[in-house]
């Protein structure tokens, strides 16, 4: 299925395109389930297409120097990263909710109805992430090894099921239908970067004058940064907390406008 005479670039643009797309619907109270479907299955979609845009793979290519896989000149690819962490400092992590195939594929499994699990201390998956990250770092400077071809995901999306990897990434997706996101949440390298960037967001899901503080929002989230003082850095825009607030009082806001209803 994969059709390599698409540029990867592509990928880029769409990636984003898409992510302005997003937040000006959020801005505009115009983003609903539907909308949101229909995001994460183009995205899915487009992973097995022409594996983009997978901006992990992509950030572990730029720190090999594997000018195959980027698909472009380098600077480019570096340019495009870039502009995905500005645009996630301004608005969240809508790149890594509804446009990375990676991220997208695990969301769509997780709506899968049936009993979910979830960890009590939310920065043991932080802390995991960021020991992952120094070792995939580690090893792609002094062996030039990238940890996320043993993760599986170019198997998965280039359907290469003859590869032993490709069923790690596979028991990941159905670890996913239980348990939210544990690609993005425990091993993404790119996602660290992108959390970090997140806990300056302007604009973010917040609480606003309508809230009751019952709590329901908190029980619904399923990464637990739902709170009114949550940093948000692992907020993946999945809506479910506006969905279930019977008060409408879960906003995509400005940090000014928080201010100002204290005021």
């Amino acid at each position: 299925m994969m059709i390599e005479v698409i540029p990867k670039i592509v990928g880029m643009v769409y990636a984003i395109a898409v992510t302005i797309i997003i937040v000006l619907l959020l801005r505009q109270r115009k983003f609903t389930k539907k909308i949101g479907y229909i995001f994460l299955a183009v995205s899915t979609f487009l992973g097995f297409l022409i594996f983009a845009p997978m901006l992990p793979y992509q950030f572990q290519a730029v720190i090999l120097g594997d000018m195959k896989q980027l698909g472009g000149p380098l600077p480019l690819a570096i340019v495009g990263l870039v502009i995905i962490v500005a645009l996630t400092i301004l608005a969240g992590r809508v790149f890594c909710g509804y446009v990375c195939p990676i991220g997208t594929v695990q969301e769509l499994l997780h709506k899968i109805p049936t009993k979910k699990l979830k960890t009590r201390n939310k920065s043991l998956p932080v802390i995991f992430r960021y020991v992952f990250l120094a070792v995939f770092i580690v090893m792609a400077v002094t062996l030039s090894v990238g940890l996320l071809e043993y993760l599986g995901v170019k198997d998965f999306f280039y359907l290469n099921t003859s590869s032993a990897f490709f069923y790690v990434f596979l028991g990941l997706l159905v670890l996913s239908i239980f348990f939210y996101r544990p690609f993005c949440r425990f091993v993404c390298p790119y996602g660290v970067i992108l959390s970090l960037a997140a806990i300056k967001s302007r604009f973010r899901l917040r609480r606003n004058e309508n809230c009751t503080d019952c709590a329901i929002c908190d029980e619904e989230c399923p990464t637990s940064e739902a709170g009114r003082d949550d940093l948000k850095q692992e907020c993946y825009m999945c809506q479910r907390c506006g969905d279930t607030c019977p008060h409408d009082a879960i906003d995509y806001s400005a940090i000014i406008s928080q201010q100002t209803n204290k005021d």
